[in-house]
């Protein structure tokens, strides 16, 4: 038995993942939410969150995209790349230690990020974290943990994740759920976030080429 069948014993198929609906998220993206059975902090985590991802990915496109099959491959530290009947579409998911998020849109290019509202962010990350152009009352109005779900999202949006440092995008409220992201390269990209059984939840989105 390999490992994705190992995993899928603990993955329920009667328990649908649940689709997420904000009014600051585009009606391109889809987002669905689902708890873990599962703990993804054993053994390979990474390999065991790229399954457990593509599992939510594959009951997301057959709930939500009229029963279609979703394609998912997955590399150590690259972006997942996703083709739904032969088109390509963008994938992103996160975990925490009890929860899975998932966003899938076939017209945005889109970067997701998860972690407890109860998460503790070490004051001396802000500096880190903290890009050049960036209002520094946004650290002040906004819990450090949330800062980090805008910032990883727009890098997993991105493909890098945390390969590439936190500063090297800037953060700019927009209104109380929407951002603005501009990266040091010049590309800038749009970013909802809110809270969601208890978790933060970041979505990174630009218009795909």
């Amino acid at each position: 038995m390999n490992q994705l069948d190992f995993l899928s014993m603990f993955v329920n198929e009667k328990i649908l993942p649940e689709l997420i609906e904000h009014s600051s998220i585009p009606e391109e993206i889809i987002v669905g939410y689902e708890p873990l059975t599962i703990e993804t902090t054993g053994g390979d985590r990474s390999t065991s969150e790229s399954i457990t991802g593509t599992l939510l990915l594959k009951k997301m496109a057959n709930q939500f995209l009229d029963n279609k099959s979703i394609d998912v491959f997955t590399e150590k530290y690259e972006k997942p790349k996703a083709f739904i009947e032969g088109e390509e579409v963008s994938v992103s998911f996160s975990h925490t230690d009890d929860a899975i998020v998932a966003a899938i849109s076939t017209t945005l290019n889109v970067g997701v990020d998860m972690e407890h509202v109860r998460r503790k962010v070490h004051e001396r990350l802000s500096n880190r974290m903290h890009a050049p152009d960036e209002n520094s009352c946004m650290y002040e109005e906004h819990p450090l943990i949330q800062i980090w779900t805008f910032k990883e999202a727009a890098l997993k949006m991105i493909g890098t994740g945390l390969r590439k440092p936190m500063n090297h995008v800037a953060i700019f409220p927009n209104d109380d759920f929407l951002f603005n992201a501009e990266f040091d390269d010049g590309k800038k990209a749009k970013i909802c976030s809110f809270t969601h059984q208890e978790h933060w939840i970041s979505i990174c989105y630009e218009k795909l080429p």
